[in-house]
């Protein structure tokens, strides 16, 4: 091709890439020899940290006369720039231009990828791919599908919804919304420094995306240039750790930032050992899971997952590497354990400590009553009270429930425990633990099928039990909270939470609801995950799906009543509560408090000022993130379709 050569970026996901992207570049740049991958070999370490970007290696790009050098550099201490109000978008003037692309992309050793949706083969154009569209329709659902794509979104209302592969049959259109507009497929440290410097030197909006399982729309944004980090999926055992920063001799797991829970959980298994995850296949371990905090179900029994981190791996916002734990940059490693992901900078790697391999004993039930079934309303009701009465002693002894509670549509209502499970229990210990109830329900006439079940470790009972989320829709939100222990102490406050709950059903809300409390781990560096974890005795979730075809205003007065009328009597019953701010409410009017508790915030912003003075890194629902606004908002709920601006 004379006088400008192209390089293929390819689009890596589960499938076949839905078209070749083909990015300009000027000729006298592309030959890898004279501009190879900004990189240096760090002798002594391993897996991605292996390759990391050095003064040393900027000082060489300069040295090649590379155009735009400088883009690249670390940011300066105590300098802040500023590139405006709002950050740029594709057409305005500070936009990069193709050349500057270019240059990230060969520095990156052609990891740049340009967004072309999931959907987008579905749709007539330049994509369409009969034959992949009929897969991923098949595959939409899937978990595993989007997880492997550098920004396809599990929750898809955050994004906009814009290129859902449904809507092409019925003439609907495919459009980036939002979606960033590129990602790095991140291999090394090198690559995630290089994108942060890029971004933040820039101005370019920067969004970390690792599976995508994601409940706020963190992981996706508009005109955003997405640090994709899946692929960082190492999983190191460590025999016998350690370190002058821990207590803790114990064996260890290193994980990359990519390591989902089912790969986890794979891997404790063979090496006869336990982890704390939490349920959810898909889940990035290392990602927002352990930022949020990290619950699971072995959490009554051994805590929080931030309880168990001995040291992480992290890229700041000033394009530097470093190790934090409880002696080095102790306040970033208390921020980075619940202070919430994107926001203080890309972790690439973090070390746990392993549990014991534990046995496991519970129980699953499921039963529908209708208008003319043998089970009456008042019966459903007064069983399930019967269960919540005691879940103070329940939780006291480890116990973890997932029960969810739906209205049928058609008068009828179902209830799930699937499952109710105590871990280092006996099956023999576990009916004693549940004797009373079942003799209560008994003596009240609730008969239904209980499966008991026992395994000799918690990766037998998890495979059986926890399968993959169903995921993709955008007609469905949800908004939680934690429900503390004086909700049972104070009768008069049990019996209206209970009340609550019964009447959010019969209008439409479900209910799922947790019995579940994070035990205190006495070695356990603090964090900065809310406090209020270890005075739970339930967490519940509630929310609605609505039909598809809704006009927007319905659809918006749905999502007013979730916040507005379900969560806001939530927090009437839980005065100085709070929540799980991994699955809460994105439009939450005081998430501060809610998400993090008002102490833990304050010391949240002046650590994130102290390591993010340029405001690079922004997250809805994360610290600082009432500074900034997502621009064109045209529904309720809070969309990443728009600008990223500051107030």
């Amino acid at each position: 091709m004379s006088g400008q050569n192209r390089i293929l970026v390819t689009c890596v996901t589960v499938l076949s890439c839905a078209s070749a992207l083909t990015i300009p570049v000027r000729s006298d740049i592309s030959n890898s020899n004279s501009i190879p991958t900004a990189q240096a070999l760090i002798p002594g370490a391993k897996g991605p940290a292996q390759y990391q970007l050095t003064q040393e290696v900027l000082t060489d790009l300069r040295s090649k006369q590379l155009n735009n050098a400088t883009i690249f550099d670390f940011g300066p201490s105590g300098k802040v720039y500023s590139s405006g109000m709002c950050k740029p978008a594709p057409g305005d003037a500070d936009w990069p231009t193709t050349e500057t692309w270019n240059e990230l992309n060969l520095l990156t050793g052609g990891a740049l990828v340009s967004t072309v949706p999931l959907g987008a083969v579905c749709f007539q154009g330049e994509h369409y791919d009969a034959e992949r569209c009929t897969d991923i329709l098949n595959r939409w659902s899937d978990p595993h599908l989007h997880a492997e794509d550098p920004t396809s979104v599990m929750n898809p209302l955050y994004q906009g919804a814009t290129c859902m592969p449904q809507n092409a049959a019925a003439g609907g259109s495919c459009q980036l919304g939002g979606y960033s507009a590129y990602s790095v497929k991140i291999n090394t440290v090198a690559q995630v420094q290089l994108a942060v410097n890029f971004a933040r030197n820039t101005g370019v909006r920067l969004v970390v995306h690792n599976t995508g399982h994601d409940y706020l729309g963190k992981s996706t944004g508009a005109n955003a240039l997405s640090i994709w980090t899946r692929n960082l999926n190492s999983i190191d055992f460590i025999e016998s750790y350690s370190s002058d920063a821990s207590s803790w001799t114990g064996s260890a797991f290193k994980l990359g930032a990519g390591v989902q829970i089912w790969e986890l959980l794979a891997a404790a298994n063979e090496r006869n050992v336990g982890v704390l995850t939490g349920e959810c296949p898909t889940v990035g371990v290392a990602g927002g899971y352990i930022a949020g905090g990290g619950m699971g179900p072995l959490s009554s029994k051994y805590g929080l997952a931030v309880d168990h981190v001995l040291s992480i791996d992290v890229v700041t916002p000033d394009g530097k590497f470093q190790t934090v734990d409880q002696k080095n940059n102790a306040d970033l490693f208390w921020a980075l354990r619940g202070g919430g992901g994107g926001t203080f900078g890309v972790v690439t790697s973090v070390t746990v400590r392993t549990l014991p391999k534990t046995k496991i004993a519970g129980l699953t039930l499921s039963i529908t009553i209708g208008p003319n079934g043998d089970v009456s309303e008042e019966l459903f009701w007064e069983a399930i009270t019967a269960w919540w009465r005691r879940f103070p002693a329940f939780v006291e002894q480890g116990s973890y429930a997932y029960s969810i509670i739906l209205p049928t549509g058609d008068g009828g209502l179902s209830w799930a425990l699937t499952p109710w499970m105590v871990p280092d229990m006996s099956l023999d210990q576990f009916k004693d633990m549940t004797a009373d109830l079942r003799a209560e329900w008994q003596r009240i006439g609730f008969n239904v099928d209980l499966k008991f079940f026992e395994t000799e470790n918690f990766y037998d009972a998890w495979t059986t039990h926890f399968p993959d989320d169903t995921v993709g829709v955008s007609n469905l939100r949800t908004a939680s909270r934690l429900i503390p222990s004086e909700n049972w102490v104070n009768p008069s406050l049990l019996e209206d939470t209970v009340s609550f709950i019964q009447r959010g059903v019969r209008n439409g809300s479900s209910l799922i609801g947790y019995n579940i409390r994070a035990a205190p781990v006495a070695d356990a560096p603090a964090s900065a995950t809310i406090p209020l974890w270890r005075d739970a005795t339930m967490f519940a979730i509630v929310g609605t799906m609505w039909d598809a075809k809704l006009p927007n205003p319905e659809v918006d007065n749905i999502n007013e009543r979730i916040t507005n009328e379900w969560t806001a009597s939530l927090r009437s019953l839980t005065p100085g509560g709070g929540t799980y701010g991994n699955e809460a409410d994105v439009m939450d009017p005081d998430f501060q408090k809610a998400f993090y508790g008002y102490d833990n915030y304050q010391r949240l912003t002046t650590i994130k000022q102290t390591v993010d003075p340029w405001g690079l890194f922004y997250a809805p629902t994360g610290v600082g993130s009432e500074n900034w606004e997502v621009t064109d908002q045209t529904g309720y709920v809070l969309k990443q379709t728009g600008n990223l601006c500051r107030k």
